[in-house]
């Protein structure tokens, strides 16, 4: 009688392929997940160096063009103006409304000062019903020395007899935080009426 002889088949042979097989697809997946990492890395770098689009539109929906920065000469007398507006025209029922308004205007180093010379205005106007209104026409910016030269027509009315003089005036000016009540940011350090 024959006798037939069963061998076993190692299973570790077998399953060390199997291993070895399953560890290629883990190499091309982690290299793939690196190059999609490295390329993602990439275009984030390229994105956040660009400028970012802007896009303004007006009340209408039409695109807003780009205008060029304004002169500084220019905001500066639209500074002077708004502050020569509400300092130098009032009337007895309002100048201490305007008084307080053009206080927004004033260097806090100048702050004392203005508030003596404004008590007094206030004063003078109520007790002897007077009103001023000043038009200037002439505005000479000098950056140097930081100060602004204001020529023009000063209307005085002093319970209704009215006199018209000469407005000569030299503000000093200091920059400073751009608020709601001075979107210019220009600010009075000084100011001296010539005669």
């Amino acid at each position: 009688m024959q006798t037939q002889i069963k061998l076993k088949e190692s299973k570790l042979p077998r399953m060390l392929g199997d291993l070895s097989h399953s560890n290629q697809y883990l190499k091309i997946f982690s290299l793939s997940s690196l190059f999609i990492n490295l390329l993602s890395l990439i275009v984030i770098f390229v994105l956040s160096t660009q400028a970012p689009v802007v896009l303004s539109f007006n009340t209408g929906g039409s695109l807003l063009e780009p205008t060029a920065i304004p002169k500084p000469e220019l905001e500066i007398q639209a500074a002077i103006k708004h502050y020569l507006e509400l300092r130098y025209q009032w009337g007895p029922e309002n100048v201490k409304e305007k008084l307080n308004q053009a206080q927004e205007m004033i260097h806090p180093s100048a702050m004392k000062a203005y508030l003596g010379a404004a008590q007094n205005v206030v004063r003078f106007s109520s007790e002897k019903q007077v009103s001023q209104r000043v038009y200037g026409k002439g505005f000479d910016v000098d950056f140097q020395h930081k100060t602004v030269r204001v020529t023009g027509d000063r209307i005085t009315s002093i319970q209704n007899l009215k006199a018209a003089g000469d407005l000569k005036l030299e503000l000093a000016f200091d920059f400073g935080p751009r608020t709601k009540e001075n979107p210019w940011g220009v600010f009075i350090t000084r100011e001296v009426e010539a005669q």
